[in-house]
């Protein structure tokens, strides 16, 4: 690594220390008669340019990443970071861009490859994104400022790699219209317990559907919903060593997807794929009590809510498990260095300033993501917004996601998703037994694959 520096002696440089010392290995020059320059100016050696690229598609657009360049600029002038935004369909698209860049051997010194989104452990195994405990042991960086779950997914083989970018509980919040819940006379839950039960969900997803008028409750189909709907029933969609799907060897997971498969196919109250195109503006509209999803989504809602006649923003988290965890998937990103990076010391300074309390917080405020990674920017989330309140427990009590052992994140949570939307496809039905089978089977598929 070249010019490792911490934040104490970031200003001194390692190119001043060492134009200092050929300098004084050298003859001293002859006096120039006449000159008006300071004699303590011109012995001060000039800092080195620095230029660090930044691959990313986290909050373009939004004006945060730019507000983080121009803050790290004005206490470190010689530093320029040149801001390359990702733009993919989709953001597994932009996973796809990084391993290009890196073969191509264009890669940006800074970039994130997620944990949650199962390609942390494969660029580690490529050798694109490097250790930075050196780093943090140089600076003294209190590792403490960081909620530990989330610290702990930047962790591989004892090595850290990253610091926390966003995190959040996963979905693990059923995002409720209190208006409807008041008009039927119910009693709102408390936001932040876990005392609503399975059989009462059943009973509201149920008593609130009207056909072609409003659904009492959606349940999406993506990888991180189905994890916590096997969670909610003490099991969980596969293993944590990453190996084994668990839909037919653990009653509990099988009963999740039967509970699931009654609502959707046998009943036919719970929106087929395609019914609903944003459930979050359904929420808004009032053509949706419950949609099974997260605390970002239920920010979003309230943010969204125009007419509060309509649409009242509220939240159900899932009753406790058996061991006591709340059902949930943790869920978080990193901001990496890449391998060989040269100025990885300044690097380094510059994902302390993106992932530190004030640009994780802006990160939330200004780049509209959801990154409650910190317990400071927690607090000053809540007094931002005190709904905010209504998401901690959740990421203190929390279950982490279980990753692929292979890293082929992709087609794992493709596979979750495709066979799903067939499982639980009323308009098409299959028999539970063969449907949970081929999913089940083809969840296996992937695990069973060499790593990528």
């Amino acid at each position: 690594m070249t010019n490792r520096i911490s934040r104490r002696s970031f200003l001194q440089g390692t190119l001043a220390a060492s134009v200092g010392v050929l300098a004084a290995c050298a003859a001293p020059a002859a006096p120039q008669t006449g000159s008006s320059v300071d004699e303590d100016e011109a012995a001060a050696p000039a800092m080195e340019a620095i230029n660090l690229r930044w691959d990313t598609f986290r909050g373009i657009g939004s004006g945060w990443n730019e507000e983080r360049i121009d803050t790290f600029r004005e206490m470190h002038s010689n530093v320029t970071i040149e801001l390359r935004p990702l733009a993919g369909s989709g953001q597994q698209d932009n996973y796809a861009k990084m391993y290009a860049a890196q073969a191509a051997g264009d890669l940006g010194e800074v970039i994130a490859f997620d944990p949650s989104h199962y390609h942390f452990w494969r660029a580690i195994n490529k050798n694109i994104i490097m250790s930075i405990d050196e780093l943090v042991a140089t600076d003294g960086t209190d590792l403490g400022e960081w909620f530990e779950h989330f610290m702990s997914l930047q962790y591989y083989q004892g090595q850290l790699y990253g610091l926390p970018s966003w995190g959040w509980a996963g979905f693990d919040t059923l995002v409720t219209n209190a208006v409807h819940l008041e008009e039927a006379g119910i009693d709102l839950p408390d936001p932040t317990g876990h005392d609503v039960s399975i059989d009462t969900i059943n009973e509201w997803a149920h008593a609130f559907y009207s056909e072609g008028e409003r659904f009492g409750l959606n349940i999406s189909h993506n990888e991180a919903t189905i994890v916590v709907l096997c969670r909610l029933f003490n099991s969980s969609l596969i293993n944590e060593e990453g190996t084994k799907c668990l839909l037919l060897d653990d009653p509990n997971a099988t009963e999740a997807m039967r509970w699931a498969y009654r609502l959707g196919v046998e009943d036919k109250i719970l929106p087929a794929p395609g019914d609903i195109d944003n459930a979050g503006g359904a929420l808004t509209a009032g053509l949706l009590t419950m949609n099974w999803c997260g605390s970002l989504c239920v920010r979003n809602f309230k943010n969204a809510i125009e007419d509060d006649s309509i649409a009242k923003a509220w939240q159900i988290l899932f009753p406790t498990r058996e061991d006591g965890r709340f059902p949930s998937q943790l869920r978080g990103g990193t901001w990496n260095i890449r391998q060989g990076a040269e100025n990885a010391d300044i690097a380094y300074q510059f994902l302390l300033h993106i992932a530190g309390h004030d640009g994780s917080l802006s990160f939330n405020l200004v780049g509209g993501n959801f990154a409650m990674v910190r317990p400071d920017v927690a607090q000053s989330l809540v007094g931002n917004d005190p709904i905010h309140e209504w998401f901690i427990p959740s990421l203190e009590n929390g279950i982490p996601a279980h990753a692929p052992a292979n890293s082929r994140g992709r087609e794992y949570t493709s596979a979750v998703q495709q066979w799903t939307d067939l499982l639980l496809d009323p308009n098409q039905p299959v028999a539970f037994e063969e449907g949970l089978q081929d999913l089940h089977d083809n969840i296996q598929a992937i695990l069973d694959k060499d790593p990528a």
